[in-house]
């Protein structure tokens, strides 16, 4: 009887240390590090990057409005190298979080991630707002993992010291030169805010 209790608490004692480990590292999961710190390579003005980003939208596209005077330039190498295993990490943790089934975990969800997350890389860097913006575009054509969907869908737009890159902000496995994105010619918004 003796070895019956002690096994019993031995095993209550087992399960609850899983228990708690389990809950430790699904904690850990579930938390997000600050980004690293932006690293620019310099500054463009607000009338040039719009001038620039003009330049992507097809006709009848829309560009949004941009409410700082100055924004960064990302060095491309800090971009590859620092943020995005950092930012991929922090979608893998997001996803353990959401249920992937409602509005509430798609593509515009993750592309305002992606661009507040580089927003917030900017403050800890202490540097101007990162030149980032969230892309609607009509997606005919598969990018990064992502299908056709023959609907809108959001990606990320980063200007860097080497010029635009688009991002897919659900996995970010690949960041493509604008010229090469496959969806270039669906693009319908641009929004930096």
């Amino acid at each position: 009887m003796v070895r019956r209790a002690f096994r019993l608490v031995g095993l209550t004692v087992a399960l609850v240390a899983a228990s708690v480990g389990w809950a430790k590292e699904k904690a850990a999961r579930e938390t997000l590090a600050f980004p690293p710190a932006l690293k620019r390579s310099g500054t463009v003005s607000a009338a040039d990057l719009l001038t620039s980003a003009q330049k992507l939208l097809p006709k009848d596209a829309f560009l949004g409005p941009l409410l700082d005077k100055r924004y960064s330039v990302i060095k491309y190498d800090w971009l590859v190298e620092s943020f995005i295993p950092y930012y991929r990490e922090a979608v893998e943790s997001l996803k353990n979080v959401a249920d992937g089934k409602t509005e509430g975990s798609d593509c515009d969800d993750f592309g305002l991630f992606l661009r507040q997350t580089l927003g917030l890389a900017g403050v800890v860097g202490r540097v101007a707002s990162p030149a980032a913006a969230q892309v609607v575009v009509f997606q005919s054509r598969s990018f990064s993992g992502v299908g056709v969907t023959r609907e809108r869908h959001m990606v990320g737009l980063i200007l860097t010291d080497r010029g635009w890159y688009v991002i897919e902000p659900q996995n970010a496995e690949k960041i493509e030169p604008v010229e090469r994105y496959a969806n270039r010619r669906g693009i319908q918004y641009i929004t930096f805010h």
